[in-house]
C-alpha cells in the first residue's frame, strides 16, 4: 500500500490527452480521416478546440461524419485544402486534461495506472504496475518487482479491483506466482 500522503500515481497527468489518430486525407477539400481513441462522435462536435501534436497548432471542428468501425472524417476550420490537410498525416489530434471525456468508473486512462501499488487478493505486494499494454483481447497490466515482471489482463478475473485515489490494483496472481 503506498503511505499516507503519497501520490496515487508516480505519473504525471499529461497536459494533452490523445483523442485520434490521423489516417490519411480524404478528399480534395481538406477533409482527414482519423480513428477515435475512445469515446465517441460527441467528442467532436462543431467547435472542439484540438491540438496537432506533433507542432501544438490549434484546430477547430468544422463537422465530423462517421464511417466504419472507430473511424470518422473530420474538417477543420484552419484546413482548407488536401495540401493543408496532407500535414497532420501520422499525427495524433489531442484536448487539453481538462477536456477529457467522463469515464465510466471501471474504466481509467493508462496515465492513472501506471505507477500504482499491486497488490494480490491477500495483500501480498506484487510491486507497481509499469506499463499497460494493447492486446488483441483485452488490454494488460505489466506489473514490476525489481528485475521481474509479470502481465495480467485487464479483466475482473485478474484484476479485482483499482483504487486510483488509494494508489492500488488488486490482483489475483498467476497460479504458478502460488508456488
Amino acid at each position: 500500500m503506498p503511505e499516507p500522503g503519497s501520490p496515487a500515481s508516480t505519473v504525471a497527468a499529461p497536459r494533452l490527452l490523445r483523442v485520434a489518430h490521423v489516417r490519411r486525407v480524404h478528399g480534395v477539400r481538406g477533409e482527414v480521416r482519423v480513428q477515435m481513441l475512445g469515446g465517441d462522435l460527441e467528442r467532436f462536435a462543431t467547435g472542439t478546440a484540438m491540438l496537432a501534436e506533433r507542432d501544438q497548432r490549434r484546430l477547430t471542428v468544422v463537422s465530423s461524419r462517421p464511417l466504419d468501425g472507430d473511424e470518422i472524417l473530420l474538417t477543420f476550420q484552419e484546413l482548407s485544402s488536401r495540401e493543408a490537410a496532407a500535414t497532420l498525416s501520422g499525427d495524433y489530434l489531442c484536448v487539453e486534461r481538462s477536456q477529457a471525456r467522463t469515464l465510466p468508473d471501471d474504466e481509467w486512462f493508462i496515465w492513472q495506472l501506471v505507477g500504482l501499488r499491486a497488490v494480490s487478493d491477500d495483500g501480498h505486494d506484487l510491486g507497481v504496475v509499469r506499463d499497460v499494454e494493447e492486446q488483441p483481447a483485452s488490454d494488460v497490466i505489466v506489473v514490476g518487482n525489481g528485475a521481474d515482471e509479470r502481465r495480467y489482463p485487464l479483466v475482473r478475473e485478474w484484476v479485482r479491483s483499482v483504487d486510483v485515489a488509494a494508489g492500488v490494483v488488486v490482483v489475483t496472481p498467476w497460479p504458478e506466482d502460488d508456488s
